[in-house]
């Protein structure tokens, strides 16, 4: 059977799992999204503790399922509960109202060790820290330990049961083939939804289960002493590295993460030696034992901190000050649970054991998961009454708030007394189909709005969030002329000859694959009357010398727009809209207070001066440039002669600062209409 590993082995294990958690922390605070690779270590490391001492345990009889269970979770669970708690108390004093539904739910996953299962079903990817950013979402890695431990005992006793003696034999197939079906899984599903793979898992067991298959083989594998000490350091600097040399996000779970897992296998094989040159010293020294010891609070506080701090600074990226403030601050609350949760919490005796122990952790995680979703559901109903009673006062006003407020030909409007509320927080519209985010690999979605068929004329609208902000706008213009508007958008990119620039470097990557999708499509599709194209003023992309940033993307614009492939087809772009506040965190803080202290008032009081808010977003000057391009300008629907306000026509004009609501959108729906319609009718048209 496996002996029990050498205390000076246990304590490298000890030092490498505090030195890969620790630089999943500092890769959060500084590596802006990109992953290091220790969350694969923790879960290779897990593997092979979990196994080699339940493999022991069997072997000896020494299992006691009711005790083990109960130890192990109530260890988990006592530290998971005082972050999660912290968590919430968070939300409520520096986080965006718009984000305490989706982090209650998040709560109440995490707590039932489902959360990567949540991240699944919500579309949320693994990202960089941000105001918006979930202050959970580093929770899916505990749920797949906490998956694991569950069923791992399990499968364990009943093989145990089974095999007998040849325990360890029989153990070792099991796993070597669950390990590769594993593997092969997380490679096909990466290839085709990198997203899902990441948090999958199956995906993940892999990673698990490599460390499962040491434990078994360990004491069968002896490297010479001298080659020990090589193959720890070696493994060291790949954990080290991985990082730094792979984008995780896009790679992992996949084989680029035999990188960092290897790498915490090799430290595993080789250590235990009494080479003096080996890394026993490094992982032992006195700073990284003590990271060591308090590894696990540290890995769940610190990432909450970081995403509250950043929302209560309204800040968008992860500054020094900002690092240091909240690496300090989930230093100290870290030593603080180490000290006063979870090492008390591994020496309660009698009578909470057992049984005891085993019914009393299940039944306090059920009532936080039962009473967080209860809260929750209270949270999101009073969200949909307040929905409702926008949408009720915009049907009932309809075609006299928003942006008719604005035109002149509309004299005589009943508009309601107060401020119809659209403060919720940015959502992008519905219009999901056609909606590409961080997807991997790269899909090209496009949906179609208004008739499939017998319409009379058919567009393509293209580009980005401020392109798809206009979805609700698309789709009253589809529904009132019989047109069809086929929508294909994607995050942060639009349709540019240009590379955009600008981070993370992966979504620029991911904007190139998805533009090279776009014009298979555009060259492919017939029947296309216009092409309606849409940006944020926001965005850059590679600029030549002598060229301004806004040259560049004219310039960039034009050149995608020459490839169509019938030249008779216009090219109608729209102004960006107006941009309030870059920071959808400064907005929460700034704006959003100063409409609800003013109410209707706050189209004057909250006003700001039209140069600062209106931008050049190329447009004008790609048409210029092009053949048969059109120019629309909206911006007299959102702004007057000098300023322009958050409040126009008694209906709040932006979600975010940069995005505006689904709500306005509508009311724009005639006025670019009729703009669309006028050049429709002077353009030739398809040959």
């Amino acid at each position: 059977m496996p002996q029990p590993p050498s205390s000076q082995r246990i304590a490298e294990i000890h030092g490498l799992r505090g030195l890969a958690l620790a630089l999943v922390v500092v890769f959060h605070l500084f590596g802006n999204g990109r992953v290091s690779g220790g969350v694969d270590v923790f879960l290779a490391l897990t593997g092979f503790l979990v196994t080699r001492s339940l493999v022991r345990r069997v072997a000896a009889s020494e299992l006691r399922l009711a005790d083990h269970y109960g130890r192990t979770f109530l260890r988990l669970s006592a530290p998971m509960l005082v972050v999660l708690a912290g968590t919430a108390v968070l939300m409520v004093a520096v986080m965006p109202r718009s984000m305490w539904s989706s982090t209650l739910r998040e709560v109440a996953a995490s707590a039932a060790y489902v959360l990567n299962w949540e991240m699944i079903r919500s579309q949320l990817a693994y990202g960089a820290a941000g105001p918006s950013a979930s202050p959970l979402q580093h929770f899916w890695s505990l749920a797949v330990q906490g998956q694991f431990l569950l069923v791992w005992p399990v499968v364990v006793v009943v093989l145990g049961a089974l095999a007998r003696r040849r325990l360890r034999v029989v153990m070792a197939v099991v796993v070597a083939v669950a390990t590769v079906a594993s593997f092969v899984f997380a490679w096909r599903l990466g290839a085709a939804d990198q997203q899902v793979a990441y948090f999958h898992s199956w995906a993940r067991f892999w990673e698990l289960g490599a460390g499962a298959l040491l434990a078994l083989g360990l004491d069968r594998i002896r490297p010479p002493g001298a080659a020990r000490p090589v193959l720890a350091w070696f493994g060291l600097l790949l954990v080290a590295t991985s990082g730094f040399v792979l984008d995780g996000a896009a790679l992992f779970p996949g084989p680029w993460a035999l990188w960092p897992v290897g790498g915490a296998l090799l430290v595993v094989l080789g250590s235990g030696s009494s080479a003096r040159w080996g890394p026993q010293r490094l992982l032992a020294v006195r700073p990284l034992r003590f990271v060591a010891d308090i590894s696990f609070p540290l890995y769940l506080w610190h990432w909450p901190l970081l995403v509250a701090w950043l929302s209560w600074t309204y800040a968008t990226r992860t500054s020094l000050l900002a690092a240091t403030v909240v690496l300090s601050g989930s230093a100290v609350l870290a030593w603080l649970t180490h000290r006063y949760v979870e090492r008390p919490v591994t020496r309660i005796g009698p009578p909470f054991t057992g049984v005891v122990r085993l019914v009393t952790v299940p039944v306090v995680l059920a009532v936080v998961v039962g009473g967080t979703l209860a809260v929750t559901g209270e949270v999101e109903r009073r969200d949909a009454a307040r929905k409702a009673a926008a949408v009720a006062a915009a049907e009932r006003y309809a075609g006299c708030i928003g942006a008719a407020a604005l035109d002149p030909a509309l004299t005589d409007c009943e508009r309601p007394s107060t401020l119809i509320d659209a403060s919720l927080g940015y959502q992008a519209p519905d219009g999901s189909a056609c909606w590409s985010n961080k997807e991997r690999p790269v899909a090209l979605k496009v949906c179609t709005l208004g008739p499939k068929t017998g319409y009379t004329r058919r567009l393509l609208a293209i580009g980005d969030s401020h392109n798809h902000q206009f979805v609700p706008a698309y789709r009253a213009i589809a529904e009132s002329r019989g047109w069809r508007i086929d929508v294909a958008g994607r995050a942060g990119c639009h349709w540019n000859a240009r590379d955009r620039v600008g981070t993370p470097e992966s979504s620029v990557e991911l904007c190139d694959r998805w533009k090279e999708k776009l014009a298979a499509y555009i060259a492919s599709e017939e029947g296309i009357d216009a092409y309606v194209v849409v940006h944020s003023s926001l965005v850059s992309v590679e600029v030549s010398p002598g060229e301004s940033d806004v040259e560049a993307v004219s310039r960039g614009m034009a050149e995608a727009w020459a490839t169509r492939p019938d030249p008779s087809v216009p090219v109608i772009a729209v102004q960006d809209s107006p941009i309030f506040e870059g920071s959808s965190a400064l907005f929460a803080r700034v704006v959003q207070p100063c409409i609800d202290d003013h109410g209707l008032a706050a189209a004057t009081e909250c006003s700001r001066r039209r140069e600062t808010v209106v931008r050049d977003d190329g447009s004008l000057g790609a048409t210029r440039l092009a053949t048969n391009a059109h120019h629309v300008d909206l911006t007299s629907y959102f702004c007057g002669a000098r300023r322009c306000s958050p409040v126009v026509g008694n209906l709040e004009v932006y979600l975010d600062g940069f995005h505006i609501s689904p709500l306005y959108a509508e009311t724009l729906a005639p006025y670019l209409g009729d703009r669309i319609a006028r050049i429709l009718r002077r353009s030739p048209g398809p040959g």
